[in-house]
């Protein structure tokens, strides 16, 4: 019987250990990194969000191990239908997109701002304009911010009706497409009022950019959920989980997660509950708004 040359088994076998190294560096060399695609409702100036939002993004890639790609379009719309067409792994989303983008796509709530379960709209007018309520609406010009926005239509547009404000302020407003251009609006006395956001409102007057020397708070409304991030159906868990952890561990006590905190109008994050919106999916289907 011929026995193999030890000398020559072991040159087979080192290019058996070659040929595999080689091979599992071109596939190394060939897969794509993992990229986690976000989208962000341009609640505000879609290039402003865009360039303040570097330094979460920074974050998230470090905490998730993805390379991030964040896209703010130009109206709340896009991110429904991005959301639904695969195009967008997770969106930041108001109450109303969220519930649109839950019934078209099936989208699941991951985490929202502990803030955001006890929202308000608020309605503003000029400080020496004689509106002090609701009901002072009447023959006035109105302003909302986006059609698909939460706190800049839908909401302040329920419990508009809900008072029984006359139903031609309601059908003549004009849709600013953000609350920082509603606000404005009102303060350029553009119109007569408008609704708003009041985180965004908040942050406004902090930094300057609404003088309250020309406008006033004449309404809050009560409460209600709002903004809430979430993912498209069939996302990997491991990656949402991920994600929901890196909003989680935000702490106002370390200098970091304070100036994304800040960033984000937030205090604190929570994980969100899909049947925490039914009452918003109610609201919206009586303004005609879903089916």
């Amino acid at each position: 019987m011929t026995r193999t040359p030890p000398i020559l088994f072991l040159r087979f076998f080192a290019l058996i250990l070659i040929a595999v190294f080689l091979l599992a560096a071109g596939c190394n060399k060939s897969a794509k990194p993992l990229t986690l695609r976000l989208s962000m409702i341009p609640n505000t100036d879609p290039g402003r969000i865009v360039r303040e939002s570097q330094s979460l993004v920074s974050y998230l890639e470090r905490e998730t191990g993805a390379k991030v790609e964040l896209t703010v379009p130009t109206n709340y719309a896009a991110v429904v239908e991005a959301i639904a067409n695969d195009q967008v792994d997770i969106a930041y989303f108001g109450g109303f997109t969220y519930v649109q983008a839950s019934e078209r796509a099936g989208v699941r709530p991951l985490i929202q701002r502990e803030r955001d379960q006890n929202f308000h709209s608020l309605f503003i007018t000029q400080s020496d304009s004689p509106i002090n309520s609701l009901e002072d609406l009447k023959g006035r010009t109105f302003a909302f911010g986006d059609v698909n926005s939460t706190s800049g239509h839908l909401m302040p547009e329920y419990f508009m009706r809900q008072s029984n404000v006359d139903a031609e302020v309601i059908a003549k407003a004009v849709y600013m497409g953000s609350h920082d251009a509603t606000a404005l609006a009102v303060a350029n006395k553009k119109v007569d009022a408008g609704a708003m956001d009041e985180a965004i409102y908040q942050r406004m007057t902090s930094e300057g950019k609404l003088d309250q020397s020309k406008v006033r708070v004449f309404y809050t409304t009560p409460p209600f959920f709002d903004y809430v991030w979430a993912a498209r159906k069939g996302l990997d868990s491991k990656l949402t989980d991920a994600f929901s952890n890196a909003f989680l561990k935000l702490d106002p006590e370390n200098a970091e997660h304070e100036q994304l905190l800040e960033f984000l109008s937030a205090t604190k994050y929570i994980r969100a509950e899909d049947s925490d919106y039914d009452k918003l999916r109610q609201a919206a289907r009586d303004a005609g708004l879903m089916k």
